[in-house]
């Protein structure tokens, strides 16, 4: 093995990588500050194409300290690993949610599976190497894959049904890794065979034509089985098309007499989905209605039983600032240094105040969804799509749809000189138009539980 010492006239030698010469092709060694080692890359052509390539990797390592060229011979276990870890630091650093992290995770234990039979360790034993047959032949094993709903070995399987979820965090995890400022962990000029990669199945648009699987008349009759409990926790689902989980933290004070709040609560460490606050119009019946019982907890939305007054919280706060202190107190008496380690403390604190969780939600839902002989097509989310539809049929604009779903408005410029200074009055349009069924069946349903401003 030779080394290049002299080069061309005009020619600058590298500075930071070594060039030779063996047999009929060249090698560059430099120092990789990454992986703390001395690493290689063989490059095939004539002496002007290793001196490129060197120039190339010369000016990564002193502007970036890193070749971007990628770890050599990274397996595919390796890699999950390495994502995972990377995803639950990124966690702790409040980029992302621990939820999302877990499902992350959850979805790259199918690849994993996958990855670990002998005959694709054999044909793939790199992350680099895989190509579009081993797409393809993860496709079909996903299509085939039988799995238990709720992740316990002794319920009876069903095939997956988030096949094309699986293989978004896969494409994900390999764009991530193929980054020379995030990953850095596949060589240059690897192309990544999941992205672009679509079936028909997953580009076939859905049939918009017809009802929500919970039309207007179906949640009309959904209402007339609930009893008092169940009509102020569904009211806001419907009306407002809040998701299940947000009124589990829906304080008292998020109530006036003209708008229901759901923002997010940086001092317990709770985030809406969208990570947008919104504010909703509140009719004056629906807000007799959740302000029933709401003086005596400071969440707006407690447990059955306490709500019935079979139960006391096992602790008490008056205001939202009372439980917040509350929280922090718990978090350094305990030392919760993790993201999840303190969501599983929100959740415990908030069952101790008497708050509703989301299975309980649920569990209210199928309740009633049973007794009405409902297909399991029609879930709690539906009750989101009946809201959307009826503001589209009401004619509200887009934006304000947009602010009442709590989702992102867009990037457009236009977006930071918009307001929704006429909420209340586009919100009215779509209990006018297409919502009045949903009103008129409450009113009769308060009336007959004689629900006033005191406790029913």
């Amino acid at each position: 093995m030779q080394r290049f010492t002299e080069f061309p006239a005009g020619i600058a030698a590298p500075e930071k990588v070594r060039v030779y010469r063996r047999a009929d092709y060249f090698l560059l060694q430099w120092w990789e500050p990454s992986e703390k080692k001395n690493v290689a890359e063989r490059v095939q052509g004539d002496l002007l194409t290793a001196i490129v390539r060197a120039r190339t990797i010369d000016e990564r390592l002193t502007h970036y300290r890193s070749s971007c060229t990628g770890t050599r011979r990274l397996g595919n276990q390796q890699l999950i690993g390495q994502y995972i870890e990377d995803l639950q630091q990124r966690a702790a650093a409040g980029e992302i949610s621990p939820a999302t992290a877990r499902r992350y995770a959850s979805a790259l234990e199918h690849y994993r599976g996958f990855v670990s039979q002998p005959k694709i360790e054999k044909r793939w034993a790199t992350a680099a190497s895989v190509d579009r047959k081993f797409v393809q032949e993860l496709r079909a094993y996903l299509s085939q894959l039988q799995i238990s709903p709720n992740g316990h070995t002794n319920t009876a399987t069903r095939p997956l049904r988030s096949a094309e979820y699986v293989l978004d965090v896969i494409r994900s995890m390999y764009t991530w890794a193929a980054d020379g400022q995030r990953g850095n962990l596949l060589p240059a000029g690897f192309s990544n065979p999941f992205c672009g990669n679509r079936t028909r199945n997953h580009r076939r648009a859905p049939d918009l034509f017809g009802e929500p699987d919970i039309t207007i008349s179906m949640a009309c009759d959904f209402l007339k089985e609930c009893d008092c409990f169940q009509l102020r926790l569904f009211i806001p689902l419907i009306l407002f098309g809040l998701r299940a989980s947000e009124p589990c933290f829906i304080f008292r004070e998020d109530l006036s007499s003209e708008w229901l709040q759901v923002v997010c609560r940086p001092g317990f460490d709770y985030d809406t989905k969208g990570l947008r606050d919104k504010r909703f119009p509140i009719p004056e019946l629906v807000h007799t209605l959740l302000a029933t019982d709401s003086d005596r907890h400071c969440l707006l939305f407690p447990q059955r039983m306490i709500f019935q007054g079979n139960k006391q919280p096992q602790k008490s706060f008056a205001t939202v600032q009372e439980f917040s202190d509350d929280f922090q107190t718990q978090i350094q008496k305990r030392n919760v240094p993790s993201p999840e380690q303190r969501q599983r403390l929100l959740k415990l604190q908030i069952r101790k105040a008497g708050g509703i969780n989301y299975d309980q939600v649920e569990h209210e839902f199928h309740g009633i969804q049973q007794k009405l002989g409902w297909p399991s097509q029609a879930t709690l989310k539906d009750f989101r799509h009946l809201f959307s539809t009826s503001l589209e049929n009401s004619g509200v604009p887009l934006f304000y749809r947009k602010y009442l779903m709590g989702q992102s408005p867009g990037n457009s410029p236009i977006v930071g000189y918009t307001h929704v200074n006429e909420l209340k009055r586009q919100y009215d349009l779509a209990l006018d138009r297409t919502l009045a069924p949903v009103v008129e069946i409450l009113s009769k349903r308060m009336s007959q539980l004689k629900l006033t401003q005191a406790c029913c």
